[in-house]
């Protein structure tokens, strides 16, 4: 099932990520309108044909119509892909008058502090729409921006949804698998950023290879069982969206994650580290939401709680280390 290529598809936010998606949907022959924010951003893409901010390497294509204008973006779309930082999503769609029958996919990773809420639960209660999805999956923009081959997962309650999203812009570049599964997809999305900080914090200490590897397994342990407690399928988050992603995130420097922990490692504060940052390090947030589903329901998230009291609190990551290993002995799973 191939869509026309007039249909006109909108995208919320020209940072990497959002650059690199146009790219692709651009390279699929489609003319994707992107709302840019930042007007160096949208110099650059006028004098330059390139996002020189956030994915300076990347010549971006003619038929990628990029505008100031949010109404502008998203009027007349059918299909609107959102990849704006989960913390400043809401005020971004309040704003925003989509057409009543638009799609609406969650790009975004993170957990909305205050509400503790999703981005794709974010759209489906702004818009009131039932047309949502999640988009999800290991892939670094630059790479995906190239054509470099890459899986992600598209997942919606409503499979017709996941289906239009999977034939809609897959290609030999870009493979979608489709899941039914949008908050298991959301989740994996989320938890991985605070298990790429605390790799690189690990990184950044010089622990070696065996710690990054601890800290990979153990948070995955913490993402499956925070997963199935709130309602996700175990699949999911072994699957590409929750695993794949992990592994992504926690073993390059690529990762802005990854890059800020360790940083955080080699002993900068994190304030110091974001102040300087153009892109939002969302697992620097998603810790709180984290943290508010453990003591919600019980749960032990040692992994979680270090990274947050190392970012939030000052702690040293030294003891924090310390602490991890020093736990009571338990059974694996």
């Amino acid at each position: 099932m191939k869509f026309p290529m007039e249909s006109k598809v909108a995208i919320v936010g020209a940072g990497a990520w959002g650059t690199a998606f146009a790219v692709h949907l651009a390279r699929l022959g489609m003319r994707p309108h992107l709302w840019v924010r930042e007007t160096e951003v949208l110099q650059s893409f006028e004098k330059e044909h390139r996002n020189s901010v956030f994915l300076p390497k990347i010549e971006i294509p003619e038929n990628i119509i990029p505008t100031p204008s949010l109404d502008d973006a998203i009027s007349g779309a059918e299909r609107i892909f959102w990849v704006v930082p989960t913390q400043f999503l809401r005020n971004i769609v309040k704003s925003a008058n989509p057409e009543p029958d638009a799609t609406h996919i969650a790009m975004s990773k993170g957990i909305e502090r205050e509400s503790w809420k999703f981005p794709y639960r974010i759209l489906a209660e702004t818009f009131n729409s039932e047309k949502i999805a999640v988009l999800s999956g290991p892939s670094f923009a630059e790479e995906v921006a190239i054509g470099k081959p890459t899986v992600m997962v598209s997942a919606s309650k409503n499979l017709e949804i996941s289906m239009e999203i999977q034939s809609l812009i897959s290609d030999i570049h870009l493979r979608i698998y489709r899941s039914s599964d949008p908050l298991g997809v959301s989740l994996g999305g989320a938890y991985k950023n605070i298990i790429a900080l605390s790799a690189g914090i690990s990184d950044g200490l010089g622990l070696g290879q065996n710690t990054r590897a601890a800290l990979i397994t153990r948070g995955l342990s913490e993402l499956v069982r925070l997963g199935i407690t709130l309602g996700a399928e175990k699949e999911t988050l072994f699957g590409s969206a929750g695993l794949g992603d992990m592994v992504l995130t926690c073993t390059s420097s690529m990762s802005r994650n990854y890059s800020v922990g360790f940083e955080i490692g080699k002993g900068k504060s994190a304030n110091d580290i974001l102040g300087n940052m153009k892109q939002v390090a969302e697992g620097i947030f998603t810790t709180f939401g984290a943290i508010h589903f453990a003591e919600k329901f019980g749960m032990e998230l040692p992994i979680t709680l270090s990274v947050h009291r190392i970012v939030w609190e000052n702690r040293s990551p030294v003891d924090e280390v310390r602490n991890l290993m020093a736990r009571p002995l338990k059974s694996e799973w």
